[in-house]
């Protein structure tokens, strides 16, 4: 039992040193989009270092019995994240870094495995009920407690061996991952950040393949990736707004722009929208939906993660919209009529 319980502990540093190599490698070659707790950068190195941390002292096979504890709590946190992740349709689990691995084949493949791999496999008795029974009657049952995971004691020279070395390693990585951000924008990726083009010609319109065609009057411009959960609820809700425009093309158009890597996406066959894509020449980093409202070209609003509702929307267009003689009155749609009068917007 021992010998197994120290192969499991053994296997599972080595799968957390990888993990952590993996992620310190991404951290440092690909940018994050800083959106959510997953993907903030400061949370990642982190991260990093605390499975370093953990590698070294599951390699290190010093208190076998703290360290399965620690080891258990672990990966029973880890499963309640990827389960987590699985539900609300992540594509990547984001334990390795670039490597994408969907959290399903994580959480069945090496999270479940591994919590009943230690659950079965202990080092030893871990606290039996008479040395329980001896620890509840002590008058410091917690230091007690304490005592008992850090036996056996290893030697002196073999801890300060091990601690110097992992004290080294996270002093060494935290700095490294801390002080060397990638570029925003390369050959290779591009970070894009909506919130940041307002005022401005969309930067990324010579990359679309429908660039001519935006450049001319009002458009709302949704990018979406086939994968994310909240644009397969965006992308109806805009196409039924195309259909209710039908007829008032000149007041606002849609378009739909795929964002690799391209899949299956909940566009309907006969989508009332205009569809386009970003090339597959390079990596686009964007938290989707992603929504722009444009005026010949220029940006006049962004949305970033949420899609708005059609309401926000004509408020925003009527707000950027030159003040006219008279009111200007919308064609009936088959859903809708609306009644708009633009007013001049004073700095």
């Amino acid at each position: 039992m021992k010998l197994a319980s120290s192969i499991v502990l053994k296997a599972l540093g080595i799968l957390l040193l990888t993990a952590a190599v993996l992620k310190g490698w991404q951290l440092l070659t690909e940018p994050v989009a800083n959106s959510d707790i997953w993907s903030y950068r400061p949370f990642l190195i982190l991260t990093v270092e605390f499975e370093l941390g953990l590698a070294i002292w599951l390699l290190s096979g010093l208190f076998k019995k703290a360290s399965w504890l620690v080891s258990l709590m672990c990966f029973s946190f880890f499963s309640m994240i990827t389960l987590y992740k699985g539900v609300t349709g992540a594509a990547s689990c984001g334990c390795f870094g670039s490597v994408h691995v969907n959290p399903w084949v994580t959480l069945l493949a090496i999270d479940l495995p591994a919590v009943v791999a230690l659950s079965i496999f202990r080092p030893g008795k871990v606290l039996p009920p008479r040395i329980l029974a001896r620890i509840r009657l002590r008058r410091k049952p917690m230091k007690a407690l304490i005592r008992q995971f850090v036996k056996p004691l290893p030697s002196a020279p073999r801890f300060v061996i091990a601690a110097c070395l992992g004290l080294i390693i996270l002093g060494v990585t935290a700095p490294i991952l801390a002080l060397n951000e990638p570029l925003r924008i390369t050959s290779r990726y591009e970070v894009l950040e909506p919130e940041t083009w307002v005022g401005r010609e969309l930067p990324i319109l010579e990359h679309i393949d429908i660039a001519e065609t935006l450049k001319k009057g009002t458009w709302l411009v949704l990018l979406y990736h086939y994968d994310c959960p909240d644009c397969g609820w965006a992308i109806p809700m805009y196409e039924k707004m195309a259909r209710d425009l039908a007829g008032n093309e000149d007041f606002m158009q849609i378009a739909l722009i795929a964002v690799p890597p391209y899949g299956r996406a909940p566009v309907s066959e006969k989508c009332p929208c205009t569809l386009g894509r970003l090339p597959e020449t390079k990596e686009w980093f964007v938290t989707t939906p992603a929504v722009v409202l444009l005026k010949g070209g220029q940006v006049t609003s962004a949305w970033e993660e949420k899609a708005p509702d059609f309401e926000t929307i004509i408020q925003k267009v009527t707000k950027f919209s030159k003040k006219l003689e008279k009111p200007r009155f919308l064609a009936p749609t088959n859903h809708l009529t609306y009644s708009l009068q633009y007013k001049e917007v004073r700095a």
